[in-house]
């Protein structure tokens, strides 16, 4: 069994645990309507495939993906579209969000499943694409598409699949209870994305206060003895918040994962149990993302437990069937008390995220006090599990002083709110840093879109310079033709002469004195040289620029503190490729056009036929 190691700082909240573990996980009820939001992951919202009046059957595909970093949406019910629009969903804010309502009748229940795959003997492709048309994400809150991180061998050796099976945060059970009933379906679904990493170790890092958890685990593990992959439970003593990725890799390996980098970057991929038995049922069964367990729990419930529901039901739906004294409710929050966010209504859909939801009293979850001005105590630098310095970012924060915050590694806040927790000024920290990265976020993005338009600009630019010079490049061969010997073009709109010879005047004029003078060919080849110079120094910006946007492409996506670069990053990248070729082709117009210059400047003139009258004029 690995040795444990630890990670700096973190605390000890009431764990609160105990009282949606009573019970079995419960099946919900067949909701009669259900409310689908395009945007239930980190990344693009998906487009809806289905029109109103269109009846589904549960599983089928109702939004399609869009950009790199998305998920399909799939009818959770039979039944009816009967709206796409927007409807109020589950956000900080209480924003409105576009949504696929689907009517049934509560009974009828059809099912388009997917054809069965053996994962064990299925190519990576099929599998990838079918992880991809079954819309799984991570479920632990995170909701990143698994699609996306099951590629990550395409540009990390990953050696190492970690089950994330901590749960660290107070109130929730949901993987807790899904080990424990469902132990067997996380191994072999691990197993499954181990296949598809690379890895050749599976562990599982759980808290030692899951005793039944990790009872069932060890019996799932000797039962797959004959696996070829290694697979290791780690149990280790309960702290928040052990569940972070950097902390449980720092436990589990001893592994430091670089600043704003990911687990990959030190060839370790995470997954919580949850994501796990669902793309097994993915491939397995055949069965799309449409439910998912959530912890119910709170001392506003009279029976609280954990239950398996239909994506999309409403949650006071799900409230009232676990018995919800309203009278008692005095705060809803989805997700954990540390990390969760507050609901402002009842009525909001199950998403993808939803692993949780805590119907509080008063008493259990007060309001926080005023915030009092800052004792400089250092109590939130011991408690923070990044090894920040919260104080010097709350201040940075506080101040809009966002250059010094980054420097002072904003982005590795994983907003545990563990600085919060411990802080005897009440002063909620993780507020000012979410409002400076948010703050942040929102200059890059202008950055980016001035940025764009700058190269729009330039794009549009080249295009006239490229079409210019072809322009001149034509116009220089129709006069080079009009000026070869016996061209009929020579005469066209003009009379000559019968005998077709130049005045005296004409030979002597200064335009043609200048005409063959050495000099211009030599100002013409020194033109051409600078325009090689160009040529070469566009090419290369043609290659960085298609270097730079495959590895962007191919990247397997920020996680959620770092979306400031996904789709519209890739987007100024085409536009930059895009901008280079035009430029590389405007120039290597106008050196075709200087090349000619020069070929015509340095061409010797042809000897013209002189006539016996004029030499015996010159005689006399």
């Amino acid at each position: 069994m690995a040795r444990a190691f630890d990670f700096p700082g973190g605390i000890h909240p009431p764990a609160r645990k105990a009282a949606s573990t009573q019970r079995p996980i419960a099946q919900a009820a067949l909701p009669r309507r259900v409310m689908l939001p395009l945007g239930q992951h980190v990344g693009q919202p998906a487009e809806p495939c289905v029109a109103v009046g269109e009846r589904v059957n549960t599983g089928t595909r109702v939004a399609r993906a869009q950009g790199l970093i998305s998920a399909d949406v799939h009818a959770s019910i039979t039944g009816e579209v009967i709206a796409i629009e927007p409807y109020p969903v589950p956000h900080p804010a209480g924003l409105n969000e576009s949504c696929i309502v689907i009517e049934g009748d509560g009974i009828r229940d059809d099912w388009a499943l997917l054809p069965s795959l053996d994962w064990r003997s299925a190519d990576d492709d099929t599998l990838h694409a079918r992880l991809n048309a079954s819309g799984v994400v991570g479920l632990g809150g995170a909701g990143f598409p698994t699609q996306v991180k099951a590629r990550v061998r395409e540009r990390h050796a990953i050696d190492t699949l970690i089950v994330n099976a901590a749960e660290c945060e107070p109130y929730i059970s949901a993987d807790d209870m899904t080990l424990r009933e469902h132990a067997a379906d996380v191994l072999e679904g691990a197993r499954l994305i181990a296949k598809l990493s690379g890895a050749q170790r599976i562990i599982i890092g759980i808290e030692d206060d899951k005793p039944e958890a990790i009872t069932a685990l060890n019996r799932a593990i000797a039962a797959a003895k004959t696996e070829t992959v290694e697979i290791t439970l780690k149990a280790f003593p309960a702290r928040y918040p052990s569940g972070g990725e950097k902390q449980l890799i720092k436990r589990l390996l001893d592994r430091e994962v670089p600043s704003r980098g990911l687990p990959a970057d030190v060839g370790v991929l995470c997954h919580n149990p949850g994501t796990l038995r669902a793309a097994l049922q993915a491939v397995r069964d055949g069965r799309p993302l449409v439910s998912r367990i959530v912890t119910l729990t709170g001392e506003a419930l009279h029976r609280p437990g954990n239950v398996e529901a239909r994506l999309g039901t409403s949650m006071d739906e799900l409230l009232a069937a676990a018995d919800l004294n309203e009278a008692r409710l005095a705060r809803l929050v989805m997700g954990g008390p540390m990390m969760g966010m507050e609901l402002s209504r009842l009525d909001l859909p199950l998403v993808k995220s939803s692993n949780c939801l805590i119907a509080a009293t008063l008493d259990e979850l007060p309001t926080a006090p005023v915030e009092q001005p800052c004792i400089r105590c250092g109590a939130c630098e011991e408690a923070c599990p990044a090894s920040l310095l919260p104080q010097q970012l709350y201040w940075f924060a506080k101040s809009r002083e966002h250059d010094k915050a980054e420097l002072f590694n904003l982005f590795d806040c994983i907003e545990c709110d563990a600085c919060s927790f411990v802080c005897p000024s009440h002063i909620p920290l993780v507020d000012y840093y979410r409002a400076a990265k948010s703050e942040i976020r929102a200059h890059a993005f202008e950055a980016r879109k001035a940025e764009h338009a700058k190269h729009r600009f330039e794009f549009r630019q080249a295009r006239i310079e490229r079409e210019a010079a072809e322009k001149q490049a034509r116009r220089q061969s129709r006069l080079q033709a009009n000026k070869r010997p016996g061209s009929t073009a020579a005469g066209r709109g003009k009379s000559q002469p019968s005998n077709s010879q130049p005045s005296n005047s004409q030979a002597g004029s200064p335009q043609a004195a200048t005409a063959s003078s050495p000099t211009a060919p030599s100002a013409a080849e020194a033109d051409l040289k600078s325009l090689r110079i160009a040529q070469a120094a566009a090419k290369a910006a043609v290659r960085k620029a298609e270097k730079v946007l495959a590895r962007v492409s191919q990247s397997p996506g920020n996680k959620s503190q770092h979306q400031g670069q996904s789709d519209g990053e890739i987007e100024d990248l085409e536009v930059q490729l895009a901008t280079a070729r035009e430029n590389l082709a405007a120039i290597e117009a106008r050196l075709a056009a200087a090349k000619d210059a020069v070929a015509d400047a340095t061409q010797e003139p042809a000897p013209q036929r002189r006539s016996p009258d004029t030499d015996q004029e010159r005689t006399k």
